[in-house]
């Protein structure tokens, strides 16, 4: 039997144990003992008290405003949580599950976007309502402290350190690094050293340390946001509902979704596009940010800094050997060029072709959705080494799709082709996300060099107007590519909902890349000269009911009020008790999924499923009128 051993116990934890056990019960219906005894030994390490991770949240764990606390692996632990009231930034219909839906969960129709501690609980229960026990063997509370690979023993040695102390030293055929890649918050040595050298008077916090004393971080405060992320986006719309005096927010890119938004409630919100803070003035109390082409701007009377600088992946557990070598999560060499094929690729026409001609390949940063040493969440040098990546936008399907995957590899449904052959699929599936410009700009200088360079000299240009339908087309060209990633594994591994091919998604796929554009077109179009534009925010959407369940055609319920006066996140404080049936379209593929979803919900051959290639009944509309 082969012993695996899973570190983390987050949603890609989750599962990878739910996974398993979806194939465990449908062997035991059909009496396949012997498929069963081959079935891995899985144990699962998380330093947790509990599951679920990065998407924790615990008012007992904040720290003080203030207060400096040691970075050992506790305070690290207790600090890697969701703040407090944090409610996802994508429709809820991306991350919705094909064994579990959300009018199984909660019974009535839901809003667009939901609150961090109901997709918590939804993902909980879809784990364990059928598997009650599914986590009691999991190690709660034990730190894995070091995993390194004895050659001879042809062995994973993992040591860890349990609740009271004490050590344990266990042996594995093979290790999945379930960690997250959010795993370390970071804040860049610059702005570090900028704030301390100049002598910030203020609270400095990362986002994820905000905690369940935000409201004392920002409520009646002047807040400056660093960076211009989805965590800054979310600080923002908080801080607005606690009542923050004004909020600042540099982008050293220019590029966030923080900047994407045409207009922020309350008129409280400056964007400063292309800065970054350079000092500190009056008397540590203020700052100073500066760009290239702007000069100087000074923000005085600064209360609290609020870091949304980001993460690193918290592989220190983990010997040297087995991390990837592309210096996660980027790369300064280019590691493909050792392949032919680059030498002679060139771009196919594109919407950006007329203005940017063909430009030769430069050195390519570490895209995010292939590593050029990692084939298919498995460690090249070493395959018994596994990996869950976020490798597309929507990163709970993606995880849920990966599971699957994962488990394929170490039972034998998908073999591991030889190290050329993973090299060649690497480049290839490199070279498909570069047909498209967005994809190519994220990672390729050359092209972004470029890109942005003409975009500066052409503010006019449609490709920077968001609102512009050409624009609009870039982002759902890279939507496409990302969910025609999801669509290759999920096809591979018989995923129980067929989203299309690497080649073409069908209407299911691009129903999941409609919901992304929606939900992009709801930021851009909002407007700081409309009548609601105090309050409105792109969680307020004028139509919900065009985004619907792509399982079961359920149309998404208006908020209860708008989303700045809710003072609470559960189900009957966010939205009215009214069921999907009631008011709701649904599917006539509900049926369909009801009976068949249950009997492909296991690798190996299907015998029976619904149709995956049936359009989805629920049109999504695409419009300004969000």
């Amino acid at each position: 039997m082969t012993r695996v051993a899973v570190i983390g116990c987050g949603p890609s934890g989750m599962f990878f144990l739910h996974a398993l056990a979806l194939r465990r019960k449908r062997l035991e219906e059909d009496g396949d003992t012997a498929a069963i005894a081959g079935l891995p030994d899985v144990t699962c390490f998380e330093r947790l008290a509990s599951p679920g991770g990065l998407w924790r949240s615990d008012r007992n764990t904040a720290n003080n405003v203030g207060e400096e606390k040691k970075e050992d692996e506790t305070s690290q632990a207790d600090s890697n949580k969701m703040y407090e009231g944090l409610w996802t930034n994508a429709p809820k219909e991306a991350i919705e599950f094909f064994d579990y839906t959300y009018d199984e969960h909660f019974g009535r129709a839901m809003p667009v976007y939901m609150p961090r501690q109901l997709i918590l609980e939804y993902m909980m229960t879809r784990c364990t309502r059928n598997n009650p026990s599914l986590f009691h063997n999991v190690k709660f509370n034990t730190t894995v402290k070091s995993v390194i690979f004895d050659e001879d023993l042809g062995q994973f040695v993992i040591q860890t350190v349990n609740a009271d102390g004490s050590s344990t030293e266990s042996f594995f055929d093979k290790c999945i690094w379930a960690a997250g890649e959010n795993g370390i918050p970071t804040i860049p040595k610059d702005t570090s050293w900028v704030l301390s050298m100049g002598g910030f008077k203020g609270v400095v916090v990362h986002s994820s340390k905000s905690g369940s004393n935000f409201d004392e971080l920002v409520c009646g405060k002047k807040v400056l946001l660093i960076g211009d992320s989805y965590s800054a986006e979310d600080l923002t719309l908080q801080a607005i509902k606690l009542g923050v005096k004004n909020v600042d927010i540099i982008s050293r890119s220019g590029e966030g979704i923080c900047v994407q938004t045409g207009s922020w409630p309350n008129g409280c919100v400056r964007i400063y596009e292309e800065y970054e803070l350079t000092s500190v003035t009056n008397d540590g109390r203020g700052v100073i940010v500066t760009s290239d082409t702007e000069g100087e701007a000074i923000l005085n009377d600064i209360d609290t800094v609020i870091c949304c600088t980001g993460y690193s992946p918290n592989t220190n557990m983990l010997d040297p050997s087995l991390v990837p070598a592309s210096n996660w999560p980027c790369f300064e060499e280019n590691n493909f060029e050792e392949y032919e094929m680059l030498k002679d690729w060139k771009m196919p026409k594109n919407s950006m072709s007329e203005v940017l001609g063909d430009i030769p390949l430069g050195k390519i940063s570490q895209p995010g959705y292939v590593r050029h040493d990692i084939y298919r969440g498995q460690l090249m040098k070493n395959p018994n080494m596994m990996y869950f990546l976020e490798r597309t936008d929507t990163p709970l399907l993606d995880m849920d799709i990966q599971a699957w995957l994962l488990l394929a590899y170490i039972t034998g449904d998908l073999s591991l082709p030889s190290k050329d052959e993973m090299k060649k699929f690497n480049l290839l599936t490199l070279l498909e996300g570069y047909k498209n410009p967005s994809v190519r700009y994220d990672s390729e200088e050359n092209y972004g060099e470029h890109w942005y360079s003409f975009a500066k000299k052409h503010e006019d240009h449609w490709s920077n107007d968001l609102s512009d339908e050409r624009a609009k087309q870039l982002g759902r060209d890279h939507g496409d590519f990302n969910f025609r990633l999801l669509a290759r594994d999920m096809q591979d591994v018989k995923y129980p909902t067929q989203i299309g091919t690497f080649s073409k998604l069908n209407e299911k796929g691009r129903s999941f890349v409609n919901l992304g554009v929606g939900s992009d077109n709801a930021r851009t179009c909002l407007n700081k000269d409309s009548p609601d534009a105090s309050w409105r925010t792109f969680r307020d959407e004028k139509n919900p009911s065009k985004y619907c369940s792509i399982m079961t055609g359920t149309r998404a319920a208006p908020l209860k009020c708008r989303w700045l006066d809710l003072n609470g996140c559960s189900v009957d404080e966010i939205v009215d008790a009214v069921k999907p049936s009631e008011s709701y379209a649904r599917s006539p593929l509900n049926s369909a999924i009801e009976a068949n979803v249950l009997k492909s919900t296991i690798l190996g051959p299907v015998t029976k499923s619904y149709d995956a290639s049936v359009d989805n009944p629920c049109d999504f509309i695409h419009s300004n009128d969000n």
